[in-house]
């Protein structure tokens, strides 16, 4: 198979690690005895380290080619406290794509990988970790602390990638990391950068810190990598594709429950390459702060080829976020700065949400956008049912407009980066070839902004929307700027004033096939556009 990773490394000889010295007891640091274990394994041809039932306090434990370290039963590898532990691991080699030369003025200050970190691997090949035990990076402890770092003398970047991460994977081939639970991360869980063939099965991450912990998988510039029945729960990201300086492809995700105080499964923010043919099914997300789905385009990259289906979301802030930006130019030197890349070809089915967060009051939404000039292209979503609730005192934002809505093209990609939105259902902008079937939005407490909004978007099919109301509410669905829509199959609720406002720019615009008989005023056309701008075969339009 090929994400058998790490099948060389079952072979070969076992070696316990109390063999070479190792004390379980939480307190004698054993970091020359694991590593003298791996070294003698790898100088074998390959084998199996043991750590057994018991709490091994170790610094960095680098693996070597055809070794698999075995954590049993009860065992623990302990993250040393002391950061003098964690020897600086040198930038890896970058072989030289034209993503890299857009950063390599920067190189290696803004790559993000395992500078420091408890479990470590370069140029590998042929490695796992397995079994039921622990790998705890004692996170907590104030000498992880960003504020404390700080506060001793480091610079905030300094203080920031001095904690270790808990494993960290560079340029390595078939790769394994089954079954075991990581707790407390000092920073990144787990991060697997330019990796060729990686397996990640039932782990379990329980690392929720708010900004201490942070993402529980990153898998930067991967390709051939699988994510499957594992349950994370995190402080950052639970799970993040990146690109740094080449493409993540071939990825499958499935099978899996995720939480964090971030998004669910996140694209980017590290977008200088790109992501190509990448699956993902079957995730239940529970209690995540920002977007369930983050899908960013914003150093210049492309992704192209995304399929999404089956996912359960309870507790989000937001179901989707689409957001192709222009980042790169607040970063990147003028003569390297690309154009600012492409997000086309994606397909999303089958999502259910509850959108809710404590974390920010406003009232915001799911949004897909580009800029103008530069549309997201051929979005498809199918099936989609999203439930708002949300706290009442919000009619300040009920009449918001939509050039509030700035674009923001440079600023960090995040759900809620545009404030409060005009849709509490879905917002887009910027975009061309999109098709939204059977989506059905609804809240708990009234919403009296649109269901769905669309700004600069041609090629719109909407086919079967069902989308609560509140009396006195804004048109159900806007059109602004749009060219070429079909709308039908909806039916519009009893309490609709305005069904569709059409408004300035647009052009043929179709309606047929919907139950509008409910709505006072099925569609209002702008004055200032012509009555063919509208082919309404369901009833006529009005001014």
């Amino acid at each position: 198979m090929w994400w058998a990773g790490g099948a060389a490394a079952l072979a070969g000889t076992v070696r316990d690690i109390r063999d070479y010295g190792a004390v379980g007891d939480g307190v004698t640091l054993n970091t020359v005895a694991i590593n003298q274990a791996v070294a003698e394994a790898a100088r074998a041809g390959g084998g199996t380290v043991v750590v057994p039932a018991g709490r091994f306090l170790t610094g960095t434990v680098y693996l070597q080619s055809c070794v698999t370290l075995r954590l049993d039963d009860g065992a623990e590898l302990l993250g040393s406290t002391n950061l003098a532990d964690y020897p600086l691991n040198a930038a890896p080699p970058v072989e030289d794509t034209p993503a890299f030369a857009r950063i390599r003025h920067i190189y290696p200050a803004n790559l993000e990988y395992g500078r420091y970190s408890l479990v470590y691997a370069e140029d590998q090949h042929d490695i796992a970790v397995v079994g039921r035990g622990r790998i705890n990076g004692q996170g907590d402890h104030p000498n992880f602390s960003k504020a404390e770092l700080k506060r001793r003398g480091m610079a905030p970047r300094e203080a920031h990638l001095t904690r270790p991460y808990g494993l960290s994977f560079v340029r390595c081939r078939n790769v394994q990391v089954r079954d075991i639970t990581f707790v407390e991360a000092a920073f990144w869980c787990q991060d697997y950068l330019d990796c060729d063939g990686v397996l990640i099965d039932g782990i379990t991450v329980d690392s929720r810190r708010l900004d201490a912990n942070n993402d529980g998988i990153d898998i930067d510039g991967s390709r051939r990598v699988r994510i499957s029945n594992c349950e994370i729960n995190s402080g950052d990201d639970s799970i993040c594709l990146k690109a740094s300086y080449r493409d993540c492809e071939d990825v499958v995700i499935t099978n899996s429950t995720l939480s964090s105080l971030a998004n669910g499964v996140k694209f980017g923010t590290a977008s200088n390459a790109g992501f190509r043919n990448v699956a993902i099914s079957n995730l239940v997300m529970r209690d995540v702060a920002a977007a369930g789905l983050a899908l960013e385009i914003v150093d210049g990259g492309t992704m192209d080829g995304v399929t999404i289906t089956n996912i359960a979301m309870e507790r989000v802030g937001a179901p989707l976020f689409i957001r192709l930006g222009d980042r790169g130019r607040n970063w990147m030197r003028a003569e390297d700065q690309p154009s600012v890349g492409a997000l086309r070809n994606i397909s999303i089915s089958n999502v259910t949400a509850s959108v809710f967060t404590p974390y920010d009051a406003r009232p915001l939404g799911a949004s897909i956008t580009g800029l103008p000039g530069h549309p997201v292209e051929n979005i498809s979503i199918n099936g989609l049912r999203v439930v708002t609730v949300r706290a009442q005192g919000m009619e300040a934002f009920w009449s918001l407009d939509l050039d509030q809505v700035g674009a923001h093209a440079g600023d960090y990609p995040e759900y809620s980066m545009f404030g409060a939105l005009p849709a509490y259902g879905l917002f887009i902008r910027d975009a061309r070839g999109v098709t939204l079937r059977d989506v059905e939005l609804d809240f708990v407490e009234p919403d009296h902004r649109s269901a769905l909004v669309c700004d600069r978007v041609s090629g719109v099919r909407v086919d079967g929307l069902r989308a609560a109301t509140a009396p006195g509410a804004a048109p159900v669905v806007r059109l602004r700027g749009v060219s070429d829509a079909l709308l039908g199959g909806a039916v519009a609720a009893a309490s609709t004033e305005v069904f569709a406002s059409i408004e300035g720019g647009s052009s043929r615009i179709v309606l047929g096939g919907n139950d509008l008989s409910r709505a006072r005023r099925p569609v209002v056309l702008a004055a200032e556009l012509a009555p063919a701008t509208v082919e309404n075969r369901d009833a006529p339009a009005s001014h």
